[in-house]
């Protein structure tokens, strides 16, 4: 497997210059679809709202929810290199490096966001599937996930057949998507899920 910790570390300096070359619509996108889901009575927005952006890199994310008055936001990656450069962009109130969303979530993540955001970490094999429990165990009953997908990722790693199983258990439930979407360049090369938590989580 790439050692994406150590590649992602090297070019941080250079990370947001990249994806700008690139036309990288992600974060963007993802917080429209955030209000979108708020205007259309999906979710309901409020001022107290706890945001987590889950594999946060240089900040994006965050600097796109303060746009849009998001005050309590806190940020996780594996690579500390980028979580310095989040820091700078003020968007952050809380920031952890090293935080490796293939592993169990630490204990005080557990139930604290109202909207868990992931975007540009499931692609390639940066993350497991398993990543999405991360997600759902960080995020707080009745709260909501919403991430981002590759096209590949799915069609590689069955991303839909694993999320059906987690439907089962009852640990999230699918409330919204949007397939093949604008992502990165000129073509729609990403898939968008919101799923639900359950007010009572993980049959407790």
């Amino acid at each position: 497997m790439v050692n994406y910790q150590e590649r992602y570390d090297k070019g941080a300096s250079t990370y947001n210059l990249h994806v700008k070359k690139k036309n990288y619509f992600g974060p963007g996108y993802i917080a429209e679809y955030l209000l979108e889901l708020a205007s259309e009575q999906i979710i309901s927005l409020n001022s107290d709202i706890k945001v987590l952006d889950a594999g946060c890199g240089t900040g994006l994310i965050g600097v796109e929810l303060r746009k849009h008055d998001f005050l309590h936001i806190d940020g996780v990656d594996f690579s500390i290199e980028m979580i310095k450069l989040a820091h700078k962009t003020g968007a952050y109130q809380n920031l952890i490096g090293w935080c490796d969303l293939n592993k169990n979530p630490p204990f005080f993540l557990h139930n604290q966001y109202d909207i868990t955001i992931c975007c540009g970490v499931f692609f390639a094999d940066l993350v497991k599937l398993t990543a999405l429990k991360w997600l759902a165990e960080v995020t707080k009953p009745g709260g909501i996930i919403l991430l981002s997908t590759r096209v590949a990722f799915c069609q590689d790693y069955n991303f839909e057949d694993y999320y059906k199983k987690l439907e089962l258990l009852k640990h999230l439930k699918l409330i919204d998507s949007r397939m093949d979407q604008p992502y990165v360049g000129n073509e729609s090369n990403a898939h968008y899920w919101v799923f639900g938590i359950p007010e009572t989580k993980f049959g407790s």
